[in-house]
């Protein structure tokens, strides 16, 4: 997991003590019940708390009540698990919402020809999304023409998800991104909850 360096402003994990940008890091705050926020957006207002993008520094703080001691006693009791799993809801959240929005601005590509056809073209996608579920023999085919053409290739969500999210009926093994924008967020979208997935922090 890439929580150091940087110049970016710094915080530290209060589960690991671990350092490093501020942007690498899960925030949350308090409602005014005492209720533990996600703040994923990080705008939320009100004094912060932060932790690795990752699950096991997210029930540590939980157990050993972390979150009630950074929030000087007023914080709320937290259920570890149900945090853990709405965490991981809020992230596939964002990167649904992010293909959701590219396909409604017409920056996506979907159905094996037309893929194979924009990694030929003159306009180059500017990131392939794969299903979970794509067969190892397509994945190896488009995983290969991507990398003939120098496109980045990421990895999450399942066939149906996918075809849903660009508005088709049926399932989509993979959907091309020719947006510049919304491939750098999702890539970003990515990577955190990629590392959030992992078992263990500083991975």
């Amino acid at each position: 997991m890439k929580q150091h360096g940087g110049t970016g402003p710094q915080r530290s994990c209060i589960a690991c003590r671990r350092e490093g940008d501020k942007a690498n890091f899960l925030r949350f705050v308090i409602a005014p019940d005492g209720t533990v926020t996600p703040d994923l957006e990080g705008k939320l207002p009100g004094r912060g708390a932060y932790l690795c993008q990752s699950r096991r520094c997210v029930l540590d703080a939980a157990s050993k009540r972390l979150f009630n001691r950074a929030f000087k006693g007023m914080a709320a009791a937290v259920d570890g698990p149900a945090l853990v799993t709405l965490l991981q809801q809020i992230m596939e959240q964002r990167i649904s919402g992010y293909l959701a929005l590219a396909n409604k601005a017409g920056a996506t590509v979907s159905g094996g020809e037309a893929i194979e056809r924009s990694l030929k073209g003159i306009k180059l996608p500017r990131l392939l999304v794969l299903a979970t579920d794509i067969s190892s023999a397509i994945a190896e085919k488009l995983e290969g023409m991507a990398a003939r053409a120098a496109v980045p290739v990421v990895q999450v969500l399942p066939k149906e998800l996918l075809g849903q999210l660009v508005g088709k009926e049926s399932d989509r093994s993979a959907v091309a991104v020719m947006s510049d924008g919304f491939a750098w967020s999702l890539v970003k979208e990515i990577e955190r909850y990629r590392n959030y997935l992992e078992e263990e922090s500083g991975r």
